[in-house]
C-alpha cells in the first residue's frame, strides 16, 4: 500500500471510530494521525505541532507500528501517553504513560499569572513563585519560560509527576529557576524560610468529588492518576488549605491564583471575599463565559 492510501485509510478509521474527549478539544483524528505517524520514525510531537511537520515516507515496519498504534489510540489510550508530548502554552511537555496530562483550559491560570507578573512585577528583579499540585511543572514552567525575572518552585503528591516535571525542567532549560518536591501542598516549603515571601502561589488542584471521579470517562479513569481529580466528598478540601494557608506565605500585595471546576467559582469568591487576608478578589471567564480562575491579591 503506498503511503497515501494508508494515509487515507488509517484517517477514514480515525474520523469513524476516534472519541476525542470534550477537555482534549485540540486533538482530531488528522493531527492524532500525523502525531503518531511521526512517532513511528522517532519523532515525538504533540497533535498541535505534529500538523505543521512534514510526514516522512514509511518503511513496511513502520507502517505496521503505525497501524498498531491507531489501534491502542482507537482502544482509549491517550494520545499523549503514545507520544509522550502535550502541549501547553505553546511549549511542548514531557511526560509518560500514568501521568496527569495537561488541559488546555488551564492556560487561563497560565495566562492569568504571566498577565499579572508582567503588569505588575516587571521591575522586581525577582519574582518566587509556588505551583502547589504541580503535575509534570505545567504551570509553573511556562510561568517561568515567559517570565524570566521568575523563580517557581513546585510540589506535588504524585511521584511520578515530580520525576516528569525534573525532566521538564531541564527540557525547557530552566534549571538556574525551578525547582520541584514530591510532597503534599504547603509540605515541603518550611514556612520559616518562606513566611510572607512569596509572591505567587498558584494551582490547579483537583477540584472533582469522589462519585464523580468514579463516573468519568474511561480514558482518564484507565490511564490517568486518581490523584489528579479526587478532592473528597465535595469538591473542595484543596481549596480549603489554598485559602486559609496561603496568606502566611504570600508577601504583601502578592497574589494567590487557582483554577476551579464548573459551578464552582460563585462560592469560592464568597470565601476569599469574606477572608480578611485578601483585599482584591476577582474571578476569572474562561472563552464560554464560565467562573474558572479564581485570583486573590493579599492585603
Amino acid at each position: 500500500m503506498n503511503q497515501q492510501s494508508l494515509f487515507n485509510q488509517l484517517l477514514g478509521e480515525l474520523c469513524e471510530n476516534i472519541s476525542i474527549l470534550p477537555d482534549k478539544s485540540e486533538e482530531t483524528p488528522e493531527n492524532t494521525l500525523r502525531a503518531l505517524w511521526l512517532l513511528v520514525t522517532g519523532q515525538h510531537f504533540s497533535p498541535i505541532l505534529a500538523q505543521k511537520q512534514e510526514l516522512p515516507a514509511l518503511n513496511d515496519i513502520q507502517k505496521e507500528e503505525l497501524i498498531s498504534l491507531v489501534a491502542t489510540r482507537l482502544s482509549g489510550v491517550p494520545l499523549a501517553h503514545l507520544t509522550e508530548r502535550q502541549h501547553f502554552q505553546g511549549m511542548d511537555y514531557l511526560l509518560s504513560k500514568g501521568l496527569y496530562i495537561p488541559r488546555r483550559e488551564t492556560e487561563l491560570l497560565a495566562q492569568t499569572t504571566i498577565d499579572t507578573l508582567n503588569n505588575e512585577f516587571s521591575q522586581t528583579p525577582e519574582v518566587r513563585l509556588i505551583d502547589l499540585c504541580c503535575g509534570i511543572g505545567t504551570v509553573a514552567l511556562a510561568v517561568g519560560h515567559y517570565c524570566p525575572n521568575t523563580k517557581v518552585y513546585g510540589s506535588d503528591i504524585y511521584a511520578p509527576a515530580i520525576d516528569a516535571a525534573q525532566l521538564n525542567i531541564k527540557h525547557f532549560g530552566l534549571s538556574d529557576r525551578a525547582a520541584f518536591f514530591h510532597g503534599d501542598l504547603f509540605d515541603p516549603f518550611d514556612l520559616n524560610d518562606n513566611r510572607e515571601s512569596i509572591h505567587f502561589i498558584v494551582s490547579a488542584p483537583p477540584y472533582i468529588s469522589t462519585v464523580k471521579v468514579e463516573q468519568m470517562e474511561s480514558e482518564i479513569s484507565q490511564h490517568e492518576p486518581r490523584e489528579a481529580f479526587d478532592a473528597g466528598p465535595f469538591g473542595l478540601t484543596i481549596f480549603n488549605k489554598l485559602i486559609t494557608e496561603s496568606p502566611d506565605y504570600l508577601c504583601s500585595g502578592g497574589y494567590l491564583i487557582f483554577e476551579c471546576g464548573l459551578g464552582q467559582a460563585d462560592f469560592l469568591y464568597t470565601r476569599l471575599s469574606k477572608n480578611g487576608a485578601y483585599n482584591q478578589v476577582e474571578v476569572i471567564n474562561d472563552e464560554n463565559g464560565n467562573g474558572r480562575v479564581l485570583k486573590a491579591r493579599k492585603a
